[in-house]
């Protein structure tokens, strides 16, 4: 049986963000460590075959303590044989660290713009001899868009009792709506099905939508299937990069008939887990529109999410962001720190308010300061540009609160 570990797009050293320089290493330091855990659990696992489909870490921004802790991680797993099939991120080229850094010997990395082949054969756990193909290619350029990596290749017959695997940085045509703003190069599925892989380990989009198949018909009139799957980003890097990520860990085995038999299952890798909720309050009971009911509408609406499948259950590593909507009686505040604290535990709360001040009939006609600081914000609460509604709002709220305390 063979075991394998496929990742991609970490995106090691890029800051994400340059507004906040604090932020930006702390984000640097989480990709590191999500990078060394993965490789931790290589080796606790004894993994032996680790496929990276490109975009390890970006040109760009790669320092030099990066490059010696990929050397120093790599080479403390030397069981492991290390793929590396680059992407436009970290595309191979003669002066990169791909070519002017000295790696181990266990790591190979794939230099041509076309399939190369990696031949590897190892004694499993049961004492049984595992043989495989592992086939990938480089991205050589920051955008190769419109590049057919397997046009007009042909591979050779597959020997029986291996396994072949592809593994590349690549758009696989017909899968994803935004493909065509990708600068990856493209790979057709009627191509991957004719060359008889196994598993096309692919790297380029953050989010995995699961392990899929494309099944094609043998000269021999038997039906081959090819599974391949995006292992998504290793780690989240903010709100954008939300739910759990990290890497996929496969195997790859053959029944009594001959017949390929696969498996897959998500590793999380990374500890912080970024999640996010949008909340209508229109949705419940306007009696539960109070500062106690809020509290039970917001866990609610949580324990609903995680039920349907639309975020995992918050925990202490969860950075939560809730934006919520809908109508709130105008001398209600919605206070991130009270929110945070019911709602623990929570690694963070990011709250972001987009409700609109309701009940607001008695403050038209109330003739105390209440009414007169309505008054001053009713025309920008009714503002075609959201921006100013939203801080209009803010402002009534902010203004009752105060008013109520005098």
């Amino acid at each position: 049986m063979l075991r394998f570990l496929h990742c991609a797009d970490a995106h090691l050293d890029t800051p994400h963000t340059i507004d906040d320089l604090e932020q930006a290493d702390v984000r640097r330091a989480e990709l590191r460590s999500a990078f060394s855990s993965m490789m931790l659990y290589v080796k606790q696992n004894r993994i032996p075959l680790l496929l990276i489909a490109g975009d390890l870490f970006s040109h760009a921004f790669l320092s030099q303590e990066t490059t010696a802790l990929l050397r120093r991680e790599f080479a403390s797993a030397p069981d492991c044989q290390i793929v590396i099939a680059p992407g436009n991120h970290d595309f191979y080229a003669e002066d990169t660290v791909y070519q002017t850094a000295s790696f181990p010997a266990n790591v190979h990395i794939f230099k041509k713009d076309t399939p190369e082949c990696f031949s590897l054969t190892f004694t499993d756990d049961s004492g049984k001899t595992v043989s495989a193909e592992v086939w990938g290619f480089a991205n050589t350029a920051p955008d190769m868009n419109g590049y057919e990596v397997l046009d007009g290749f042909r591979l050779p017959e597959k020997q029986p009792g291996t396994h072949r695997i592809f593994v590349g940085h690549a758009v696989l045509a017909g899968t994803r709506r935004d493909e065509d703003m990708s600068h990856a190069p493209c790979l057709k599925k009627e191509q991957l099905a004719a060359a008889g892989f196994d598993y096309c380990a692919l790297g380029q989009y953050h989010t995995s939508d699961g392990v899929r198949r494309i099944e094609a018909t043998t000269s021999a009139g038997k039906t081959r299937t090819t599974y391949f799957s995006y292992a998504g980003c290793l780690v989240g890097r903010g709100f954008s990069e939300s739910g759990v990520r990290g890497a996929l860990c496969g195997t790859l085995d053959f029944d009594d008939n001959g017949d390929t038999v696969f498996s897959v299952r998500r590793v999380r890798i990374a500890r912080r887990r970024y999640e996010c909720l949008d909340i209508d309050l229109d949705a419940f009971d306007d009696t539960k529109k109070t500062e106690a009911g809020l509290i039970g509408i917001f866990k609610e609406a949580i324990k609903q999410a995680v039920s349907d499948k639309k975020m995992a259950a918050t925990d202490r590593d969860t950075a939560l962001r809730l934006t919520v909507s809908g109508t709130l009686p105008a001398e209600l505040l919605l206070s991130e720190t009270r929110i945070a604290a019911e709602l623990q535990p929570l690694s963070s709360l990011t709250l972001i308010d987009r409700t609109t001040p309701c009940q607001t009939e008695a403050l038209a006609s109330d003739p105390t300061l209440r009414g007169a600081y309505y008054q001053a914000l009713a025309d920008k609460l009714q503002s075609e540009d959201p921006i100013l509604r939203e801080t209009a709002a803010l402002a009534l709220r902010l203004g009752m609160q105060e008013l109520k305390q005098d």
